[in-house]
């Protein structure tokens, strides 16, 4: 007898879906990793290789544009770093190798925490409305949605014996994060584990990834209702652990050569934050889809439970009103 597929079942399968494409943007944007962005600069991972290397060896030029005195040589340039100093922790390890192996590994790690991501989207929208967790699923793992970006490259072509379709038609912001090396996958999954990890009621561990989330402050805040939302029944854990994590992660930056107020002093420039890039809106659209859900299924549930209140009182009345006539 054949059994009927349960909503967790087309969630799943939505998700496989959605993960076979993301694997697929991937394994078209791979071969082009070791080669410059452009004529003048390599890929965004050079930023983080870069950082990390004048961390240890000449800290007050973190922030600085192009190449300093002393830098470890990538070819043509070096992208600038301009996120946040904790960010640095998860990079130091890189240095371990030379700059193309480690630009080799980030992108294949990303692609590793995938699943990741995917049990995350699972657990988050598994029991909510069907249509609302799959679009949202989609949205997360594959971002097939327009972005307002300045950099999307022209994309080769996948055959599909009958027609081709452009690797970017099923994620674009994918795409563009594999084949620049940039982090924001990186911090799609980290932001998404913290709202299943508060959703969850572990709000340390939650805050624990929301700390090194913030590498990029303006996903980061959009994240924050929705993660203040799942850690509400813990909320105080929640705040002092993330109070916690953050000042632990950053202040050391504010007493080492100053990197912390350097920091700042960058992100106030109106070039940097004005930027946007396809890949930025991995992590943004994915908690703007999961915030909807929430909202939608919120307003849904205070509706229905108006209806049956009105229903009660209306019961109630005319209860009251037969016993008046009798």
């Amino acid at each position: 007898m054949d059994r009927k597929l349960s909503n967790k079942d087309i969630i799943l399968l939505v998700i496989l879906i959605a993960v076979m494409l993301n694997i697929t943007s991937f394994c078209v944007a791979y071969p082009e990793i070791g080669k410059p962005e452009s004529n003048t600069l390599a890929r965004d991972f050079s930023a983080y290789y870069t950082g990390a290397y004048r961390l240890l060896h000449n800290p007050t030029k973190i922030y600085y544009d192009g190449v300093q005195p002393g830098d470890y040589q990538i070819l043509p340039h070096p992208q600038p770093f301009k996120y946040t100093p904790s960010f640095l922790i998860l990079f130091a390890p890189f240095l371990a190798v030379d700059y193309l192996t480690a630009l080799t590994i980030f992108d294949i790690l990303q692609l590793a925490l995938i699943p990741a991501l995917a049990f995350f989207v699972y657990k988050l929208v598994k029991d909510k409305n069907l249509f609302l967790g799959a679009v949202a699923a989609v949205i997360i793992l594959i971002q097939p949605l327009p972005t307002p970006s300045i950099n999307s490259p022209p994309a080769p072509l996948i055959n599909l014996g009958l027609f081709s379709v452009n690797s970017q038609a099923f994620a674009p912001g994918y795409y563009c994060g594999y084949l620049f090396v940039n982090a924001h996958i990186l911090q799609a999954v980290l932001l998404l584990g913290a709202l299943y990890l508060g959703f969850a009621k572990k709000p340390w561990l939650s805050a624990l990834l929301f700390a090194f989330a913030l590498l990029d402050p303006r996903a980061a805040i959009v994240a924050l209702p929705l993660l203040l939302w799942y850690n509400r029944q813990k909320i105080r854990h929640f705040l002092i652990a993330t109070a916690i994590f953050v000042l632990a992660t950053n202040l050391p930056f504010f007493l080492y050569y100053n990197i912390g107020s350097t920091f700042l002093r960058t992100v106030m420039n109106t070039y940097i934050i004005s930027q946007s890039y396809a890949y930025d809106w991995i992590p943004i659209y994915g908690v703007v889809a999961l915030t909807i859900v929430e909202i939608t299924i919120a307003i849904h549930k205070k509706t229905t439970l108006n209806r049956k209140t009105i229903g009660v009182r209306q019961d109630l009345a005319t209860t009251s009103q037969s016993l008046d006539i009798n």
